[in-house]
């Protein structure tokens, strides 16, 4: 009896828990028998044959070569090959007088004739593939029009059949979104917050605990603001976002900033918040014996140490001086009250109405520049895909304008935080203290040792309402005051 090795192979894992590859090897037993041929050894795959570089087909083909059998039989043609990279090695092993046999196809791979027919049923298979995967891929891009993702779901996200959008995880969902809000404070390295995460119990794909390679792709993925990412291409899906485009954007921003320290090992309280007046650098802060000291470490760069007590204290000092005076709160939230009453939610709706334009003719000119030839296409994606976020943070802004006619609530808020920033600094947290100075100071400065900073422009504006210059007002600064306020609350 001749010896041969018996090739069986399904495209797909799920395949192989059928019949399938049982009843081929059935029909090449029962061929092997019929033809006086020994089956020595089986070589099973589970892998779709149109893909070049099949491991078990390769491992075969190999011990063929090295005289480990005089035959291969295997059930059909398109078991064996559907493209003609492996078709062609195939041939070359026949080509040293190895035996190859369908089992199903009563042809003669010898022959001239029965070659050719053998040639035809493969490219008939090789053009079958392809058209399958046309037909794959017209039903992907067909879900996607309709706002559909058609993959796996996102961690965090639950799959609810076909032609379903997805649904939030009630578990991993919330979590998930804890993750954006604290890498988004800018306190977290993706090493310190997996760490957290799996403190706090996120769980990767089976129930696995997190890594890191999870917590990348989830920050990098905009299907968490109602985006899909399909192909490098941005289209707007229907399911329900756990996080705003704004939040998505802050931390995209955060990842790509080269201020952010890759390791929050010692979780110093102003570590990268402050500079150097003498040449710019960032201060980072060193533990020497019982104090922490921040310095500057830019070569060259003479300017004296501050002790982590005495910038705080300075800190406090610069504080009490901005917040504003409990003597002014009245007249500020009178005015307050009367720009509401009178035009200001008209006005924040008509500069929001006006921006959301502005953005859609930016996006007609990145169009017209392509078309002319004067952008790059990697180029225009990029730019196409930053106006697209923005365009959806302007949308979430007028949506929850429209939803609740007026915000008055939260220049109450700020203004409530204003009045107490000491009281607040001095109870909060480390992360609460971090995002109040953030929030509260700009232009923080230390030159050889005092520390200078300026209010946020929000501070500055803020009294303007009980001064009669509340037409001149910025939204777009008291909006950005709340959202850091509420981080800092979230964290």
């Amino acid at each position: 009896m001749k010896p041969c090795f018996g090739y069986t192979r399904v495209s797909t894992l799920r395949q192989g828990d059928g019949a399938s590859l049982e009843a081929q090897k059935d029909a090449i037993t029962g061929f092997a028998s019929q033809n006086n041929l020994e089956i020595v050894q089986w070589f099973e795959e589970k892998e779709t044959a149109s893909r070049i570089g099949r491991p078990v087909f390769g491992e075969m083909l190999g011990a063929l070569r090295d005289g480990k059998a005089e035959g291969l039989v295997m059930h059909k043609i398109d078991r064996s090959a559907r493209n003609f990279s492996d078709w062609a090695r195939l041939d070359d092993v026949a080509r040293l007088g190895i035996k190859v046999y369908f089992a199903a196809d009563s042809l003669d791979f010898d022959s001239r004739g029965g070659r050719l027919l053998a040639d035809i049923q493969m490219a008939l298979a090789a053009d079958y593939s392809r058209n399958l995967s046309l037909e794959v891929k017209k039903g992907i891009y067909g879900r996607v029009r309709h706002g559909i993702y058609p993959f796996r779901a996102p961690i965090g996200y639950l799959d609810t059949g076909g032609g379903n959008p997805k649904s939030i995880d009630p578990v991993k969902g919330p979590l998930v979104k804890k993750l954006f809000e604290l890498y988004a404070s800018g306190e977290y390295s993706i090493t310190s917050l997996t760490e957290e995460m799996r403190r706090r119990g996120l769980t990767g794909y089976g129930a696995r605990p997190a890594v890191r390679r999870n917590i990348e792709t989830i920050l990098r993925n905009p299907f968490y603001c109602g985006k899909m990412r399909i192909a490098g291409k941005l289209y707007p899906g229907i399911h329900e976002p756990l996080i705003s485009a704004a939040r998505f954007r802050r931390v995209q921003a955060i990842k790509k900033s080269r201020h952010v320290k890759k390791s929050t090992r010692h979780r110093l309280l102003f570590r990268g918040l402050f500079h150097c007046a003498a040449c710019h650098g960032l201060l980072s802060g060193e533990r020497q014996k019982a104090h922490i000291y921040y310095r500057c470490h830019s070569r060259g760069c003479a300017a004296k140490t501050i002790r982590e007590d005495r910038l705080e204290h300075s800190l406090i000092a610069i504080l009490r001086r901005i917040q504003i005076a409990q003597d002014d709160q009245e007249k500020i939230a009178d005015g307050i009250r009367r720009w509401f009453d009178n035009n200001g939610t008209d006005e924040i709706e008509k500069s929001l109405r006006l921006r959301i334009a502005d953005a859609r003719a930016r996006h007609d000119r990145l169009t017209d520049l392509l078309v002319d030839g004067a952008i790059e296409q990697e180029a225009f994606q990029s730019r196409k895909e930053s106006n697209e976020f923005e365009l959806q943070h302007l949308r979430e802004e007028l949506a929850a304008l429209e939803s609740q006619s007026a915000k008055r609530q939260d220049y109450d808020r700020l203004l409530e935080m204003a009045m107490d920033l000491v009281a607040l600094y001095e109870s909060g947290s480390r992360l609460q203290k971090r995002r109040l100075i953030k929030n509260c100071l700009e232009d923080r400065w230390i030159d050889n040792g005092v520390v200078t900073a300026h209010a946020a422009k929000w501070l500055i504006e803020l009294p303007r309402f009980g001064d009669g210059g509340e037409r001149e007002l910025d939204y777009r600064v008291f909006n950005l005051a709340v959202r850091e306020a509420e981080q800092s609350e979230s964290v």
